[in-house]
């Protein structure tokens, strides 16, 4: 289906930087080996195969999408003052932040020329608009740090530049370089959105329910850093639960008492239910776009996709 296709993403991952100088090639196959779910890829690769057998013209979209998510996390590591990402040291930690932060700039600039060269002008466009809401994303996340004044919409509204959105240009891309008509891949562009809604949502659920070794970072990790997720708004926005929480948060970003605090309410006080209800939703909203697509194999395995989105429960 999409295996040999995969492989070839892969192998266009190992040899992006095959002309580079020795120093930044031996950063960037740190990052392509270090791992992850190529989620991205797999969506633009699924995407196009919705449309037809022929993948060539999909292999550098996905190739040059996981080159921006790893490009995102070199910056999201660095930001984060990280010393392991998956079991391996960040970049940061063996080169050195002012590297780390210049070989995901190096990522990114790649893989907007691969897709300039590669693909379409719409498809460029397609990406490049989503790499700047992400931007967006991550600058409202960090202002908005320790703030429990939140609402449920600001949340959704970050989640959605930082990640669903990603997910949905993977998939509109994917549709339009497999040959779908724009509408087609409007579709996809929702499908993916909502997939990606969903996926935010578990993996900040998991945050607060997983161990470390699960997640591969340690539970907490997100209100560590003062991002404060659906778990926690739902708590806020309870008046009883309220009372225990909001103190404390009134310092900022809080300790690890008060973050250890904080998850032992969170798993006892419907929270967790309450947020995997929410992504289950965002999972359904998914499936409903594929309705009016091709009935092959492929809508199955998209829908598959979307069910996966939300499976990762703890």
């Amino acid at each position: 289906m999409v295996y040999e296709p995969m492989e070839k993403a892969e192998a266009r991952l190992l040899a992006a930087f095959d002309d580079a100088p020795p120093e930044a090639r031996a950063i960037a196959l740190h990052l392509v080996q270090g791992g992850g779910k190529r989620v991205r890829p797999l969506l633009v690769l699924l995407s196009a195969r919705l449309f037809g057998e022929d993948l060539e013209p999909a292999i550098p979209v996905a190739a040059a999408s996981e080159m921006i998510h790893m490009a995102t996390l070199v910056h999201d590591d660095v930001i984060d003052e990280a010393d392991t990402r998956r079991g391996r040291p960040t970049a940061g930690r063996l080169w050195g932040n002012v590297n780390a932060v210049l070989s995901g700039d190096a990522l990114l600039a790649r893989a907007l020329v691969m897709l300039t060269r590669e693909s379409r002008p719409e498809i460029v466009q397609i990406m490049s608009e989503m790499v700047y809401r992400m931007c967006e994303g991550e600058i409202i996340q960090n202002a908005r740090a320790a703030d429990p004044e939140q609402e449920e919409r600001d949340y959704f509204d970050r989640i959605e530049r930082k990640t669903a959105l990603f997910f949905a240009a993977c998939c509109q891309a994917g549709a339009l370089a497999g040959g779908a008509s724009p509408d087609q891949a409007k579709r996809l562009w929702h499908f993916g959105r909502s997939v990606g809604m969903a996926f935010q949502v578990i993996d900040d659920l998991l945050d607060v329910v997983a161990d470390g070794e699960t997640i591969g970072k340690p539970a907490g990790r997100d209100l560590a850093e003062g991002v404060i997720t659906l778990p926690i708004l739902y708590l806020l926005k309870h008046p009883h639960h309220r009372r225990a929480v909001r103190p404390l948060l009134d310092g900022g970003i809080p300790g690890t008492g008060e973050i250890q605090t904080i998850l032992r309410l969170v798993r006892e006080n419907g929270a967790t239910e309450y947020t995997y209800q929410t992504a289950l939703r965002f999972a359904g909203e998914a499936k409903d776009w594929l309705d009016e697509l091709p009935a092959t194999p492929l809508r199955q395995v998209l829908a598959s996709v979307a069910d996966f989105s939300v499976e990762r429960r703890v």
